[in-house]
């Protein structure tokens, strides 16, 4: 997943949608476990979902609108 051609980026040109991401819980690396759409990409909106390699916790995320500016957290 690299380049603009594979999805939404943010402003520097990353990816929104990362293979792993670190855990919150533990510290660990959490995979994707969420396939992209038919077009073989993610967009924002959609419901992305890791789990840790480690503790086993889940995460569902929702991709953010590359343009809205924000740092991703939700509103409430």
């Amino acid at each position: 997943m690299s380049g603009s051609d594979d999805g939404p980026t943010d402003a520097g040109g990353a990816p929104l949608v990362q293979e792993t991401i670190t855990c919150i819980d533990c510290g660990g690396v959490a995979h994707l476990m969420s396939r992209p759409d038919d077009t073989g990409r993610f967009w924002p909106g959609d419901l992305i979902v890791y789990r840790c390699e480690d503790c086993m916790d889940r995460w569902d995320l929702i991709v953010p609108d590359e343009g809205d500016g924000s740092d991703g957290r939700p509103d409430w």
